[in-house]
Order: C-alpha cells, then structure tokens, then sequence
C-alpha cells in the first residue's frame, strides 16, 4: 500500500516461446529467469499481493516453491503466441475478484528490474495522479515500441529515441478493466537506464543480461 492506494502485483508467463525455447524457467546465471521477477516483487513495500499468471504446471510449482501465489491455473486459450498481456492481467483481475485500485504488470523478460524500480514507479503514479505508467529508457537505435513524451509528460505513441522497456507496466484498474489496455492519454512514463532494461526476447539478449548481472 502507498498512500491509502492497494497494488495488485501480477507477474505473467508461458512456458512456451517462439525464439528461446521454455526462456521463463531457462537458468540465468544457475537461477531460473522467472526468479529474478519474483523476488523483485516479493521484495517491494508497496505491493500488497503477488500473483502468478501461467498455464505451466512447471513454471506454477517452481512459483510456489518460492512462496509466490498461485491463484489459478491460466486456461489454455490465454496462452497461445496471438494473445497479449492485457487479455492475460484481465483474466486475472477477474478471477481473484478482490479489489484493488492499481495492478502493476511485472514480466519474466525483465530480470534486471529490481524493487526498488518497482516503487518509484508506484510512487510516480501516485504523486503525478497518472491513469498509467510505463518504464521506458532512452536510445538512440530505432526500437520496437517507441514513444514521444509530450511537454505535459504523458505518453504517445510515436517514433523517437525513447522505448518501452517492458518492465513495469501499473494502471488504475477502475480504468483497466473498462478499457482493457494500459495505455491512456494520461499515462506517464518511468525512466529507467539502459542497464537495467534489457527485454529478454533472444539469446543474445539473454547473454548481455548474464553480463550485467555479473557487474
């Protein structure tokens, strides 16, 4: 909790994947990649609860194993290539039916996220009254989901040297659940560095994450 306002932490993950093969549980550094998410968020002081988001009954044992939540096994139909995170945080949301008044998306891809990344965010949020929040880093190559920041310093989508990182993603969820996206004309983002934004999608993004991990 942080300012009378409760967070909804969910973490989502196949166990499939197109490029690296079962890349959630693949060891990084003798640790599977979906550990780094958990303890991230077990570790922050302003979640109130934690949950986990999978149709794996090997990803959902070795989550319990570490005293992550497991609510529901994910249905099928939510865990194929064409369905996308927001279809998956609904689901969610839905299926606990506690309320909460923000859910903030926290993705396995994203291992070098660490807690206290976590609640800044939570803090932005709150002291800017944003709808939503997106964790993005400067760069200068052109990127796969690119934003301008306007003068006011809410998010659009257009091509420029900023990037969704796809670390932390938090949205009122009065606001989500009619809408079913995370994106507003009052998200705002949250500046994270280079080093800490890597979205594991390869191996060679895996390797650069050993890298950074090691430093």
């Amino acid at each position: 909790m942080f300012k009378n306002k409760t967070f909804l932490g969910v973490i989502i993950a196949r166990e499939n994947s197109k490029r690296l093969k079962k890349k959630n549980l693949r060891k990084l550094l003798k640790t599977p990649l979906i550990i780094y998410t958990i303890k991230s968020a077990q570790d922050s002081n302003f979640l109130d609860r934690l949950i986990i988001s999978s149709e794996s009954k090997n990803i959902l044992k070795l989550a319990r194993g570490f005293k992550c939540e497991v609510p529901f096994i994910r249905p099928k139909f939510l865990s194929n290539d064409n369905v996308g995170a927001a279809e998956v945080v609904y689901h969610a949301i839905k299926t606990i039916k506690k309320k909460y008044d923000y859910v903030v998306l926290l993705q396995p891809t994203s291992p070098l996220r660490n807690s206290n990344d976590i609640d800044m965010a939570i803090v932005e949020i709150i002291d800017k009254k944003a709808v939503s929040l997106f964790s993005v880093y400067f760069s200068k190559k052109s990127q796969k989901f690119p934003i301008v920041i306007t003068k006011t310093g809410f998010i659009k989508k257009k091509k420029f040297i900023k990037k969704i990182n796809g670390a932390i993603y938090v949205c009122k969820i009065s606001y989500f659940l009619k809408k079913k996206t995370f994106y507003s004309n009052k998200s705002i983002p949250f500046f994270m560095p280079k080093s800490r934004s890597i979205d594991i999608d390869n191996i060679k993004e895996f390797k650069q994450a050993e890298h950074f991990l090691k430093i």
